[in-house]
């Protein structure tokens, strides 16, 4: 299953004004997040790290729902409604809250496609919870989009960067939902370099380079 999981929760940061300009949030090691907000005041956000991994492990990662909230902050399920071709994986994701914020979930049809000659992967996600009926105790997230690129470097290293936007939906004010997207979008980046090591081995007609021992012994 492919999903975007980090488009919202629950914390607290400190989020600047409207800019088109991109402002750092948080950057820790490998691990950087980015933010600005669009003409409607939608926030929009990037956040890259670069991690030991394939490509391969960041797949089988996304398709791993069972273990979703080992990695991906907090988010409380994910669920397989539909896979039109082998690239195409349409998924609904549900997201934990605390009292009084409700709990929000949002469906999403992710496409990935990989350049053979670099092996760098992309995946476009789009919004579809338009087309799915709403679940009680949930609020619908809106206007969800995004885009990952996936970049393998030497030495078995693997660029993972992010970026997209989402709206919280209902009556959360938007200075609230931006808190939540930020700080969780850097807990899930900051998780993936201890996550990864435990999904490395290969996926099914997926072009990539040698790995090293170090990683291929997964």
């Amino acid at each position: 299953m492919r999903c975007v999981l980090f488009c919202l929760l629950f914390s607290s940061v400190t989020v600047a004004a409207d800019s088109t300009e991109w402002r750092l949030y948080k950057a820790d090691g490998n691990t950087r997040v980015e933010y600005r907000h669009d003409a409607d005041k939608l926030l929009q956000v990037r956040a890259e790290t670069e991690v030991s991994s394939s490509v391969s492990a960041f797949l089988h990662l996304l398709e791993d729902t069972a273990n979703i909230k080992r990695w991906a902050a907090n988010t409380e399920k994910a669920e397989l409604l539909g896979q039109p071709d082998r690239n195409t994986h349409i998924v609904h994701t549900y997201f934990t809250a605390i009292w009084p914020v409700s709990k929000r979930d949002m469906v999403t049809q992710s496409v990935w496609q990989q350049d053979a000659g670099s092996g760098v992967l992309t995946m476009q996600v789009s919004d579809l919870g338009g087309r799915y009926p709403s679940v009680k105790g949930y609020v619908r997230m809106q206007s969800v989009k995004g885009l990952w690129t996936l970049t393998p470097l030497p030495d078995g290293l693997l660029r993972i960067q992010y970026r997209g936007q989402a709206d919280a939906g209902g009556k959360l004010p938007h200075f609230i939902g931006d808190k939540v997207a930020l700080k969780s979008m850097f807990t899930t980046f900051s998780r993936l370099a201890a996550t990864l090591p435990q999904y490395q081995w290969h996926y099914p007609d997926l072009q990539e380079p040698a790995l090293p021992s170090v990683i291929n012994k997964h």
